[in-house]
């Protein structure tokens, strides 16, 4: 059975005072064994009833102590037992004040256990006790000293600065107690916060990883229709809306027309679908003022000029009722994200709408649908090029037929993994400005540089499939002599450094130096003649792999990072966010690759 919160303090409080109770009983043992020393008391009763009494009080608080219910009644016998430690220490003071004229000092140590005890009001009660037993000692033990009163009023001085040090002190030990239990309560709410913050730190970088995964399935996709509606079921999905729309530009009819519509009812899905919205109509919602974001609107009911047909809703009985609260969703409320090109040109807008917890969606939710959004452009954009490039190659020769095939069968394979918010972040915006290249040199020495740059390595190289003579070129490097751009690598030779012995994951190759396997470039032919300094250490004969597919799984070329600024193979997280990477950028070779070749063949013909 679960204890109370009372129950809880009761035996806090019990545990407590039992404690003071048996250091106390070992007092009285030890003072009896004193009092046994000392001469025969006057009257001679009293030390043997004084002693007596004080070991009784305590055995008869034990006993309350270990059967009370009751806290109220703990702290009533604890006073209790403050009284008869003054009656007991009255009386010796008395009986043997003649013996021993500095007796009346232990009124003084009293006034300290009695102020620990009651803090203040203790202090102030035993000092007036202790100020009349004073009074009754030089009373009844008269002298011819003509000093008494000087020595009365001395001893009754010295107690009463005593009660009032010993109040200051625990008045201030009562403060710092306070000041510290503040400061608790403060580290608790900051520890509360920071426990917050990791877990919306950990709820981002999960969010940023199924963008990731998102993004790559998407890029793989070749139909337009079918990507429309793939991007707005995973927007609805993974960012928690029920309903929403994707809205594609055709600028020869001035409009935005409905492409993609899901969750609204059936109705209003049917309605949507054949709609098309000016493009002036649409500018008075991406007006500035709606602006929270780069590309993103947000146009809070109150704030509209413009009017909301209730046939056209998710649910058209909440239209028109007030917000209950700033954050609560209304439902004539617009939130747009605009879908750019690679050359700033809108090409669509992602509407999501009625959020599942019928809430303004948050920062970070808005921001994650925002960095989704810029790859669903590039992806949007990817489809649109590989279809005008299709239609372009039904009038070209038996070459542009094979670059036809090429398109039709084009495929990202790609498997997302795990990386850190931040890095992830970063590579995704810099992957999403290599789709704006057209040239197909300037797309690999820029995936070259982000790759050497953002997982920290000195050197590199990207092969490439030469489709019209079938060998591999060296069309990118970093970190290498000049001489190194331009030098081709037959099928074979690249082939045995991607080994089954070598092989970690269809997208990942990992050859060490000690499988005495030829390839890549050497660096510095001294070091590679040593041994390897220690396990996981990198040495220079040591080759990494990450192959560029097509969309028919054909290997058009490699990423080949090399010497880690830290002289260490790289761990798991990084590689497989290299290849995430990897996959991205191999959408974007095989778009420069179909460019150039496309331009090739129209040169030529």
């Amino acid at each position: 059975m679960e204890n109370t919160p009372v129950q809880s303090s009761l035996e806090a409080s019990r545990a407590a005072e039992a404690s003071i109770l048996r250091v106390r009983l070992i007092t009285v043992f030890i003072g009896t064994a004193i009092a046994f020393s000392l001469p025969v008391s006057s009257p001679e009763w009293v030390k043997p009833a004084a002693i007596a009494f004080w070991l009784v009080g305590t055995l008869v608080a034990y006993y309350i102590n270990g059967r009370t219910k009751s806290e109220t009644v703990i702290r009533w016998t604890a006073r209790a037992l403050l009284v008869v430690d003054f009656i007991a220490l009255s009386a010796f003071v008395l009986a043997y004040e003649k013996l021993f004229p500095a007796t009346w000092v232990g009124l003084v140590v009293f006034t300290a256990i009695a102020a620990s005890r009651e803090r203040y009001a203790g202090a102030l009660i035993s000092g007036a006790a202790g100020t009349i037993i004073i009074v009754i000692e030089h009373i009844t033990n008269p002298s011819a000293d003509t000093s008494l009163a000087v020595n009365m009023f001395f001893q009754i001085a010295v107690l009463w600065l005593n009660v009032l040090n010993v109040g200051l002190l625990v008045r201030e030990i009562d403060e710092r107690s306070q000041a510290l239990l503040k400061r608790g309560e403060e580290l608790s709410r900051a520890a509360a916060v920071e426990e917050s913050m990791l877990a919306e730190t950990k709820a981002q970088a999960s969010t940023l990883r199924k963008v990731v995964e998102l993004s790559v399935t998407l890029m793989r996709e070749r139909e337009l229709g079918t990507l429309l509606d793939r991007i707005l079921e995973a927007t609805i999905n993974a960012f928690g809306f029920r309903a929403g729309s994707i809205l594609v530009a055709d600028r020869d009819r001035a409009a935005y027309r409905y492409s993609a519509v899901r969750g609204y009812p059936p109705h209003v899905e049917l309605m949507l679908r054949h709609r098309e919205v000016a493009f002036a109509q649409i500018d008075l919602k991406l007006d500035k003022r709606f602006a929270i974001r780069p590309w993103v609107f947000y146009a809070p009911a109150e704030k509209q000029s413009w009017y909301t047909d209730p046939a056209l809703v998710y649910d058209r009985d909440r239209l028109g009722e007030a917000r209950s609260r700033p954050e609560e969703w209304n439902e004539a409320d617009t939130l747009m994200f605009q879908l750019h090109s690679s050359s700033g040109d809108v090409i669509g807008l992602l509407v999501p709408d009625a959020p599942a917890d019928n809430l303004v969606p948050s920062a970070g939710t808005i921001d994650n649908v925002a960095l989704f959004a810029h790859l669903a452009a590039a992806a949007i954009e990817n489809v649109h090029l590989f279809t005008t490039e299709q239609r372009r190659a039904e009038e070209l020769t038996e070459t542009n037929r094979e670059i036809q095939r090429l398109y039709r069968e084009a495929e990202q394979a790609a498997e997302g993994r795990r990386m850190q918010a931040v890095r992830l972040s970063s590579i995704l915006d810099l992957t999403a400005s290599i789709f704006k290249e057209r040239d197909l040199d300037r797309v690999l020495k820029r995936i070259l540089e982000v790759a050497l740059s953002q997982f920290n390595f000195a050197a590199g190289t990207i092969v490439v499939r030469d489709p019209m003579r079938n060998v591999f070129v060296r069309r990118a490097a970093l970190g290498y002599p000049d001489t190194v751009v331009g030098q081709e690598i037959s099928d074979a030779e690249l082939l045995s450094s991607m080994s089954p012995n070598a092989r970690v994951r269809d997208t990942y190759y990992y050859t060490p130096m000690e499988l005495h396997v030829a390839g890549g470039v050497v660096r510095n032919p001294q070091l590679s003649r040593l041994p390897r300094g220690g396990p996981g250490e990198w040495h220079e004969d040591d080759l990494l792999i990450f192959p560029f597919f097509d969309s028919q799984g054909t290997l058009i070329g490699v990423l080949s990072p090399d010497e880690p600024r830290d002289h260490l193979v790289p761990d798991d997280s990084t590689v497989r966010t290299i290849e995430v990477f990897a996959q991205l950028a191999s959408v974007a070779v095989e778009g420069a690759r179909l460019r150039e070749a496309a331009g090739d063949a129209a040169v030529s013909g």
